[in-house]
This record gives structure tokens, C-alpha cells and sequence, in this order.
């Protein structure tokens, strides 16, 4: 397989498995896009690893090892002929590592994230949870990193990218609490906020059954879905701190590249979106999967298009743009 043939096979991947994703950065520059989408076709690799059900837990260490040397092999020198039999994608995964000095570690980490989910250890505090959503997303930020950047980047840019990938996990586990209990047997919420709140794991499986599992008396409560306060507050505050995350890489959207920050900006406000939509179900992030719909996205795309202006003409800090009790996603 010649290089141009690999980075379409990346690009198919992207386009499959993340559409929005892939539409927004259509926008950046060829190249880098076609990068982008080489390193997408390597994460979506790794975390398939880890969640195929079909594949038991040992097989599933071992590969995410087998993968770990080879990405190392990279930083080496020397051909890769054996991967790039074995992966389709890797000879645009090479090329884009190389060209665009996509940091080892990161990778790496990536790597270990997938790590910690077959091995999944219950998430004790803040700490934490930041730690996982680090390795697990931070460090897509970090491998999407020299891309995106641009002329005004300074010390802080890599940070910056980091922190909207943190952002989108925390949104990724707020959205999906009943999916993660029903099919992974894991809860990402940490202890200390489950404590805080005096929210248990029953209290989280009960309201995770699905309709049909449930008898009519309980279709009826399930039709008027609302979880108590007390759930209700912990997840606003799970939100907060997304929104901590979110509102520090709005403040720094002129450090990234002409062609890069609507993109950035566009995949931030309408991933944060898909927390209001939890809101507009009466918080039911337990037997349904909530989203910003298309509709949704074209009523943000004021939004997207005020805080990419705010950035471009020198008001760096683009949460100006809105009034202090406004909602980030409210249309």
C-alpha cells in the first residue's frame, strides 16, 4: 500500500466512526487534515482494543502492549514493514508522527488510558477522574496539537489542547453514566462526589434499567423521568468542572491557526452542547443518549461564529462574548 492509499484508508476511518468530528476539520488544510485524520485512525485502533467484547482481557492487554512497541519502534528509526501489512492506516500514521513531531509520550499515554479501562479501578476523587481523562482524551489534544497551532501560540498552547480534550471526556461521561454501568460495569464518577451527594451505585443502576426490563409500574415513573436532587447536583457539579476545562481553552482560541479555529471552537461549543440537551431530558443520561442534533448545531453556529471573531480581532478572552448568567450552550 502506497502512502496516499493509507492516508485515504485513515480518512474513511475518521469519516465512519466520527462524522461531526470529521466535517469540522474538513475546514483545516489538506495536510494537516489528512494528519489529523491519521492519528484519529490510530486512537480509534486503540480504544477499539480495549472495548471489543469479543476479545477477553489478557488478549486485549497483550495487543495494547504489542501496540505500544510498535509506536515506539517509530521514535527509532528504521522500517516498518510488518505494521504496515498489519495496519492500513499505519504508513500515514508514521509519515504524520514524523513530519509533524507528534510527542511519544502522548501516544504513550493514550496507550496506558486504554490500560486503565480493561483494568478499571474505581475513580477515588478529582484527582482521579483528571488523571483518566488525561490519558484517555488530553492527549488526543496533545497529538492534534502541532496541526492546529498557530502564530501566537506560547508555553501554554499544548495545555490548552489538553484541556478541551479533558473537557470532552468529563461531557463523554455525563452523557453516558447508564451506558457505562449496563455494558462496562464502571462508574467514571468519583467517590468524593458520590459521598458529597449521598448518591450510591444502586441509585445510579436503578435509574439505569431499561424499559424493558421494567415492570408497568416503573414504565410509568420512566415515562416522567427525573432523578432526585441529589443526583441532579452531583451531575451540575461534575458539569462545573467540565466547564472549567471548556472556558479555559475558549480563553485561549488565538493561539491556534487561521484554518483551525472554527473547527476547535465549532467541535467545543457543540460537544458542550450535548450537556444541555441532558438538562432538556430531565438529566436522563441513564436509559437514553443525548446529542446535539443537527438542528441544534446550525442554532450554536452564532456562538461558534462570535467567539472565532473575539479571537480573531485581538479580545483574547472569548468568553466576553456572552453575558455572565448566560448559559455557554443556551441558543
Amino acid at each position: 500500500m502506497n502512502i496516499e492509499s493509507s492516508y485515504q484508508v485513515a480518512e474513511s476511518i475518521m469519516r465512519k466512526h466520527a462524522s461531526s468530528f470529521y466535517a469540522a476539520f474538513g475546514k483545516v488544510e489538506r495536510a494537516k487534515f489528512l494528519d489529523i485524520s491519521a492519528v484519529y485512525a490510530f486512537c480509534r485502533y486503540a480504544d477499539d482494543l480495549a472495548d471489543t467484547k469479543s476479545r477477553s482481557k489478557v488478549i486485549k492487554l497483550q495487543l495494547l502492549n504489542v501496540l505500544e512497541e510498535e509506536v515506539k519502534s517509530l521514535y527509532e528509526g528504521g522500517r516498518q514493514e510488518e505494521q504496515y501489512k498489519k495496519y492500513n492506516w499505519w504508513l500515514a500514521f508514521e509519515n504524520a508522527v514524523r513530519i509533524r513531531e507528534i510527542p511519544l509520550e502522548a501516544l504513550l499515554e493514550q496507550i496506558d488510558g486504554q490500560r486503565s479501562d480493561i483494568n478499571f479501578k474505581i475513580i477515588e476523587d478529582k484527582e482521579d477522574l483528571i488523571l483518566y481523562c488525561k490519558k484517555v482524551a488530553g492527549t488526543v489534544g496533545l497529538m492534534l496539537a502541532p496541526m492546529l497551532r498557530g502564530e501566537k501560540a506560547d508555553g501554554e498552547y499544548e495545555s490548552i489542547c489538553e484541556s478541551l480534550g479533558i473537557a470532552m471526556q468529563i461531557t463523554n461521561i455525563l452523557r453516558d453514566i447508564g451506558e457505562d454501568l449496563r455494558n462496562r460495569n464502571r462508574i467514571y464518577i468519583p467517590q468524593t462526589f458520590m459521598k458529597k451527594y449521598s448518591v450510591t451505585r444502586k441509585d445510579l443502576e436503578e435509574l439505569s434499567v431499561l424499559p424493558n426490563a421494567l415492570t408497568i409500574k416503573h414504565l410509568f415513573v420512566k415515562s416522567d423521568f427525573k432523578p432526585a436532587d441529589n443526583i441532579v447536583n452531583l451531575w451540575e457539579e461534575m458539569a462545573l468542572l467540565s466547564k472549567h476545562y471548556y472556558d479555559k481553552f475558549y480563553k485561549h482560541l488565538y493561539m491556534f491557526s487561521p484554518d483551525a479555529i472554527f473547527p476547535v471552537t465549532a467541535a467545543a461549543v457543540y460537544y458542550q452542547a450535548i450537556l444541555e440537551e441532558v438538562r432538556r431530558n430531565n438529566y436522563n443520561c441513564f436509559t437514553k443518549r443525548c446529542y446535539t442534533s443537527v438542528k441544534r448545531k446550525r442554532d450554536l453556529l452564532k456562538r461558534v461564529s462570535d467567539r472565532v471573531e473575539k479571537a480573531k480581532s485581538g479580545n483574547f478572552n472569548c468568553n466576553e462574548v456572552y453575558t455572565e448568567n448566560e448559559s455557554l450552550t443556551d441558543g
